[in-house]
């Protein structure tokens, strides 16, 4: 039965981990299309990002000079959320097999809809350009493909706190799903459940009562056809033209092919696009700001995490190559195609 506003037992939610998984090291090797072939072995949660922009240092002055940018700053602080919690974590990197260039974000200003960011990164049935917030439903494709218990697919102006306020996924999903504070009630809504598939941040304080895809929290092992249904319904949305590649992008198709409480549940008290809420929530999304904000904010989260864990966690993250539009031809595509051949016959 759905849960109405309540907080979930972590134990209800199927999602806590008995034993962390040995921690991996990963060999990055040329990808064949789709990448399907340099995954490695699975563990049991995977923390993952994707993005066009390679990892890379700013290096023309002024804030954060001889610093990583925000995608790349982003990146190392869910890497060490993931090393603190034993999950693995992947950058994703939209590399075309064919090598056609990709559309980069415009580096200097990607706020908007700037012509960088509404490019065409990757395709829906060979024929509809999708801008890149739309891909990264591809990334999480192949996550589940590998066998992960857990998806998470975390935006590039994002992360995941390592430090005192930092919570297992598990936790997180318990700990967010009701709204505990402020004048707005969802206790009457329909929200989800044990058996949701997918959690999604809410969207606060734009629309509080909506999910923000900034933050996807995929479930596999029993859940696993469930969420393969809910993707590939998603990724097949017709949204039209402008929402493939125009602000919200992924998130116009999720009421249109998503049911609320039965495919997904908002995470209500996670309102991470809050800035008065960033340093109290175990996670934040520095969005609707400069990219210098972004830097600053990122910057100095980084340097607040002590030196010792730093190292025991290792340098920065190599990216792992992918190519979105094979993909979701392998995965999101040709599969559904043939499932409702086969319901035909």
């Amino acid at each position: 039965a759905p849960v109405h506003g309540a907080r979930l037992s972590r134990l209800s939610l199927g999602m806590a981990l008995t034993r962390k998984p040995p921690r991996r090291v990963w060999t990055l090797r040329s990808a064949p299309p789709g990448g399907l072939s340099n995954f490695g072995r699975a563990g049991e949660v995977l923390i993952a990002m994707f993005d066009t922009r390679p990892l890379q240092r700013w290096a023309s002055g002024g804030v954060g000079a001889g610093s990583y940018d925000y995608w790349s700053l982003a990146a190392r602080l869910n890497q060490l959320y993931a090393c603190r919690h034993g999950y693995d974590f992947r950058y994703f990197l939209e590399v075309r097999a064919s090598g056609e260039a990709v559309p980069q974000v415009n580096v200097l200003d990607d706020s908007g809809n700037s012509p960088s960011k509404v490019a065409g990164t990757c395709l829906l049935r060979g024929a509809e350009w999708r801008a890149t917030s739309w891909c990264k439903l591809a990334a999480v494709a192949l996550g589940l493909s590998h066998g992960y218990r857990t998806v998470v697919m975390i935006d590039s102006d994002a992360f995941l706190r390592s430090g005192r306020l930092s919570l297992r996924i598990d936790e997180l999903v318990a700990d967010h799903v009701a709204k505990r504070h402020g004048e707005w009630s969802f206790a009457s809504q329909r929200n989800g459940g044990p058996r949701t598939p997918l959690w999604m941040a809410g969207n606060a304080p734009f629309k509080p009562a909506q999910p923000n895809a900034g933050l996807q929290v995929w479930r596999g092992g029993p859940l696993l056809n469930s969420s393969w249904d809910a993707l590939r319904r998603w990724w097949a949305a017709d949204v039209g033209d402008f929402h493939n590649r125009h602000h919200p992008y992924e998130q116009a198709g999720i009421n249109r092919t998503l049911e609320r409480g039965r495919d997904y549940g908002v995470l209500l008290g996670l309102e991470w696009l809050n800035k008065s809420e960033w340093r109290s929530l175990p996670a934040a999304h520095i969005s609707s700001v400069s990219r210098f904000d972004r830097m600053r904010v990122l910057a100095a989260t980084l340097a607040n995490i002590r030196g010792s864990f730093l190292q025991r966690c290792g340098q920065m993250p190599n990216a792992t190559s992918i190519d979105a539009t094979r993909t979701a031809e392998r995965l999101l595509e040709r599969r559904a195609t043939q499932s409702r051949e086969h319901a035909r016959e």
